[in-house]
Formats: structure tokens, sequence, C-alpha cells
């Protein structure tokens, strides 16, 4: 009888341990699994702030780094939040190396444990990290307009002379410093045809899609259908699209236009100040000073199927179509660097032409 007893006992006192074990194991997959959640939504927070950070090495070329990459990452981990809980500054570090025009974001968050409880762990901390890049040397991007920017277009003097006195926005793969000093300034570019000698503010329309002329307006009103690879070489196309140019900027920003310049990196949209626009759009750049022919006389060389090769972008903001010219204000500018050395193809790219990526996250 006593043996009996005490076999009850040491059967009520297994029970006992095994349902501690049981809600120990049952703790384990309900909280582990919450923080899982949450480290994954704490992942997104930090991608995205990591991203936006770098963002702004592309697209607010004025501004100075690392407060302005810096504060751009910050803001936009705050306001979000990771399972419900808002992100408070103390949760978020932003590191910014200019250098390399990298931005490390890491985010901690505190969440509340539930089945845990029973074991006394009442909270558990989660900790990701995210690393974005803006890379120094344009790849290409599938949204350019079909113009065909001079390297010399922002020079008062014509073509030649503007090689000469190295007015130029692309020089030995390197943005050079006259293209940084009018990033922000106004400027009028009109249509020529390339029959007719390149005067200062003059672009030659390219053909992207191959689709000639038909295409031209419908590519400037929307994204052309085409990749467009740094040091690729492209066909222009002949004739003066004066009309088809007012007509397609006219389609792309709005007659009067929707959106309009406040700064680099800040424009006034029907929904508040914004860093990017519809009106902000991307064009390639060609070699004046390198085509073969084209200086001294600075005549566009003569034939059938001419092509330029493209060595950078130029990324502007479409104030609108004034007269016979199209407004806009430069923004930036991005080299495909040396001959021979773009960057990796089209992965990564965006339509400011720079690739922009995340480069590690954990």
């Amino acid at each position: 009888m006593n043996t009996l007893k005490k076999q009850k006992g040491f059967v009520l006192v297994v029970l006992a341990l095994l349902l501690v074990v049981l809600i120990g194991f049952l703790a384990l997959a309900v909280d582990i699994g919450v923080l899982y959640s949450a480290r994954t939504s704490a992942q997104e927070v930090a991608d995205a702030a990591a991203l936006a950070g770098a963002f702004t090495f592309i697209n607010d070329t004025q501004s100075p780094q690392p407060q302005t990459a810096s504060s751009n990452a910050l803001q936009v981990a705050l306001n979000n939040s990771v399972l419900g809980q808002p992100v408070a500054a103390a949760d978020v570090n932003v590191n910014v190396d200019v250098a390399n025009r990298r931005v490390a974001v890491d985010v901690q968050s505190t969440q509340n444990t539930y089945f845990a409880r029973a074991l006394g762990v009442q909270t558990a901390n989660v900790g990701v990290e995210a690393v974005a890049e803006a890379a120094q040397y344009a790849t290409g991007s599938a949204c350019t307009k079909p113009w065909f920017i001079p390297n010399t277009a922002f020079s008062t003097s014509n073509a030649c002379p503007a090689c000469g006195a190295n007015e130029v926005l692309i020089s030995g793969g390197e943005v050079t410093a006259f293209a940084r000093s009018k990033f922000g300034q106004e400027f009028r570019v009109r249509s020529q045809d390339p029959s007719n000698r390149l005067a200062p503010g003059q672009f030659y329309a390219i053909d992207l899609t191959k689709g000639g002329g038909s295409d031209y307006r419908d590519n400037i009103a929307n994204c052309a259908n085409a990749y467009v690879r740094c040091l690729d070489s492209y066909s222009v196309l002949t004739g003066n699209k004066a009309g088809p140019t007012q007509q397609g900027v006219n389609d792309l920003v709005g007659n009067p236009p929707t959106d309009t310049w406040g700064s680099v990196g800040q424009y006034k949209t029907p929904n508040g100040l914004s860093d990017t626009s519809k009106a902000v759009v991307l064009a390639p750049i060609w070699d004046t000073c390198g085509a073969s022919g084209f200086c001294p006389a600075g005549d566009f060389p003569t034939g059938t199927k001419v092509t330029l090769q493209i060595i950078g972008f130029a990324a502007f903001f479409l104030d609108g179509i004034q007269g016979s010219d199209v407004v806009a204000h430069l923004t930036s500018v991005s080299s495909c660097g040396a001959s021979g050395t773009p960057g990796a193809g089209d992965t990564g790219g965006t339509v400011l032409s720079i690739p922009l990526r995340l480069v590690r996250t954990r």
C-alpha cells in the first residue's frame, strides 16, 4: 500500500516536470516565432533606411554629407514600426561612409514575450543591420530620354572651343568640377538637326528603340523600352525634332506642369515636398571632344547611321516648355568611368543610372 502511494507521488512529480517542459517548448515555439517576425520587420526598416540614406548620394548632390544621408536614413526608420511598435531614435544607429558612398543602419527592438513569461523571461531583444551603397560609376538605365546631351552642353562657347577650355561634364572618366558647379543651374536646351553645327545648349535626338521619329515623342513621355548601357553606341535621328520634343515634354510634366522646382533633391508636387518627381529625367552624354572628325570645325560626322558612344548620364528636372526651348535644372552628372571599365551591366541600375543596392544585411 505504501509502495503504491509512493508511485502515485512519483507520477505526479514527473507529470508536473513534464508540464513545465511542455510549457517551455510551447514558449520556445510561440515566442521564437514572434521574435522571428519582429526580426523580419526590423530588417525591412533597416533596409529601407539604408537605401534612403544612400540614395541621397544620387539625387541630392548639393547638400552636405554625411549629414544628409544620416538624416534621411533616420527619418525613414522613424516613419516605420516593428510589429506595430513605433521605432524610436534610440533604437537606430546610422553610420555613413562618405568615401565609399555607403550607409549602414542598425535597428534594435525590444519585444514582449508571451508564454516565456512563465519562465521569468519578460522581454527579448532583436537587432539587425543593413548596408546600402550608391556606386561611384554609372552602369546604364532602363528609363532614359531620347536626347544625346553633348559633353560641352553647359559651356557658353561652341563645342570645340569648350573642349579646349575643358568646359566639359566628364573628363578622363570622372565628373568634372565644372559639371558640379552647374548642379542646380537653370538652362535651356533645344533639339538640333545633325546636319547643322552644334551650338551651346543644343542636343541631338537618339534612336533608342530603332523606331525612328515615330517613337521619339512617346519615348519622352514614357520610359523607352530599351536598356541603355554605358559605353554602348547609338544612332542619332535626323531632322529637327522641336515639335515632338515640346509635345513629349508636355505629355510628361503636364501643361502647366504639376511639379515645380524647389532645389536639388527638393521638388514641389501635389502631395507636398518630395525628393523625387516625374519631372526628373535622365539623358545620355556623348563625348563631343573625342568624336572622330567633329573638331575643329564642330560639324557632325556625315554619312548614314552615324553612332555616338555614351560616356555618362545627365539628370535634370524638366520645368517645362518656353517658346521653342526645354527649360530645365541640372541635378547631377554620372560617369561611366574610364573607357573599358563601366559598371557591372544592368545589375542594380536605377532610373538615375547609378546602381543603388543593398550590399549586406544580417
